[in-house]
């Protein structure tokens, strides 16, 4: 078969360009345009200009004016413009993403030739971006639901022990104070068994929603598990500590819980212990080790002791709430006080 002259393609060529769903430009060396098809020039909302031996610059001015094509994030054209320049014909081939205005995503691909001219190809990758993002938004929510409570929302009890490691590091090296309460709602059991567990569910809830109202942003609140909740208060006394469980008593005491049920009323319980300064100086615990065998601590040593200390503050203040409970409920009850 005889091969036709590479001439006689053009005009194909040429059709082929114009119609490609793909936006297609092509630039001479001082950025003015050449030529361009209607597909790049809707991406780019300007269809009903001639663009041809004019600026790219125009063609961004334009589309910031008429709040069209890529979405500009700049207070000016000018300082949009400064952004494109500072990346545009740097280097000989460059591929990247562009948002449009109108919720489209674009595939860009600029290459610069010899002469100085350039080609730019525009693909619509709207629906691998969707895909994207769903996958995105899929792995954030198996995240939070890793980390969080379904029904109240916040901490599970996995993300709240994580926490307190992580506070207990952080202490550590600011040698400061950190209180540990353990919260229990008082017969739990009688109120799933007398009013359902709809209701029981409208009491974690509606308790969760008191504690966030009346703790600080930086304290963490995690549902251990059941009617079991626990708040970590750092640099913070333990009298302060008593303060903030004491003014949630007085605050639930104060509920007008008649959404929940009619003549409804509950309580709890807690137990709160504390890491002081002294106790939270790193390698306090193995100084008469390291006298006797004259070693340091290591990077092992100090997650050991990061255990030591949680396993301690949770089983002072699981033994606090425990008091609470045997001596009458409803009630404060922090280790230093029963020791």
């Amino acid at each position: 078969m005889k091969k036709e002259p590479l001439e006689s393609i053009y005009p194909f060529l040429t059709e082929a360009l114009r119609l490609s769903q793909n936006g297609l430009a092509v630039l001479d060396e001082n950025n003015h345009f050449i030529f361009y098809n209607n597909t790049f020039a809707q991406m780019f909302g300007f269809d009903d200009q001639d663009m041809v031996g004019r600026h790219f610059d125009d063609m961004m001015r334009l589309a910031f004016i008429r709040k069209q094509g890529p979405n500009i994030e700049r207070d000016t054209v000018e300082e949009w413009l400064e952004h494109i320049h500072t990346h545009q014909r740097q280097v000989n081939f460059r591929r990247f993403e562009v948002d449009l205005v109108d919720g489209r995503w674009l595939q860009l691909s600029e290459q610069v030739y010899h002469n100085g001219h350039m080609t730019i190809v525009c693909t619509d990758i709207t629906p691998l971006k969707q895909v994207e993002f769903a996958l995105r938004d899929a792995k954030t929510e198996l995240k939070r639901l890793a980390l969080t409570d379904e029904l109240t929302g916040i901490a599970n009890r996995r993300h709240f022990f994580q926490q307190l490691a992580h506070e207990i590091k952080r202490l550590k090296q600011l040698k400061q104070p950190l209180c540990l309460a353990m919260l229990d709602i008082d017969y739990f059991k009688r109120v799933n068994d007398r009013y359902g567990h709809q209701v029981g569910d409208s009491v974690l809830q509606h308790f969760t929603a008191l504690v966030v109202a009346h703790i600080r942003p930086y304290d963490i609140f995690g549902r251990l598990g059941g009617e079991e909740f626990a708040i970590l208060l750092p640099e913070i006394t333990v009298a302060e500590a008593k303060a903030v469980i004491e003014r949630l008593m007085q605050k639930l005491a104060e509920s007008d819980l008649s959404h929940i049920a009619p003549d409804f009323h509950y309580q709890f319980s807690a137990g709160l212990s504390a890491l002081m300064p002294m106790s939270l100086q790193e390698g306090a615990e193995y100084e008469p080790n390291n006298r006797a065998t004259g070693s340091q601590n290591t990077p092992m040593d100090r997650e050991s002791l990061c255990r030591s200390d949680a396993e301690k503050l949770v089983a002072e203040a699981d033994k606090a709430l425990y008091h609470a409970k045997n001596t009458g409920r409803n009630r404060l009850v922090s280790w230093e006080d029963i020791e």
